[in-house]
């Protein structure tokens, strides 16, 4: 039971250490649209009479709005995937959605570098579209604080159980403790002899 809260408790601090010193990618925030007033005609509104003489105006289908793309600076790429390197004291990771600059490009994988360590990816998992790297980032970050909150849980769970377990024993304990010990027998006039 100790090695299994143990366990549960170097999962906790070593979630919250690499939280902490994890990198983190800063969703740039969204340009704001403004879409123009429509303009007052110069003409006055034709009078009731000729409203009726003309045929109804059909209204014009509407373009579907598609969203433009951003896209980060030339070389500037965001991770898709957790990745991982290791190193001589143990093995850094980077998160979804961590900003990388483009160093080579292979075949199938890319060297990259996140300002402090180099370290290759496949090529699959790097983007430089600005808003599926802020999904990207969101969605990681919202699993963690998910894992993080179901491992508190088993730790609270445990911890309940240990806390049952040790009152349950203590008061096994005192109970042998207060129960009256066997009578003892005094023997009878024909077992005297």
């Amino acid at each position: 039971m100790k090695v299994l809260l143990g366990l549960v408790s170097m999962v906790i601090v070593g979630y919250l250490v690499w939280h902490w010193f994890a990198p983190t990618a800063v969703a740039p925030t969204p340009p704001q649209r403004i879409t123009p007033k429509p303009t007052v005609a110069a003409h006055p509104p034709p009078t009731p009479k000729r409203l009726a003489q003309q045929p109804a105006a059909q209204p014009t289908p509407a373009r579907p709005v598609t969203p433009q793309r951003r896209v980060a600076p030339e070389g500037t790429y965001f991770l898709l995937e957790r990745a991982s390197l290791r190193i001589d004291s143990g093995v850094i990771g980077f998160a979804p959605g961590t900003k990388v600059t483009l160093l080579n490009q292979g075949d199938s994988t890319s060297t990259v570098t996140d300002g402090r360590y180099q370290f290759t990816v496949p090529s699959s998992q790097l983007t430089n579209d600005l808003d599926i790297a802020a999904s990207v980032a969101k969605s990681d970050y919202a699993a963690q604080a998910q894992l993080a909150d179901l491992t508190a849980k088993w730790a609270r769970e445990y911890n309940q159980q240990q806390r049952d377990a040790f009152i349950a024993s203590e008061k096994e304990k005192e109970q042998k403790k207060t129960r009256p010990g066997t009578a003892r027998r005094t023997p009878t006039p024909t077992q005297r002899r």
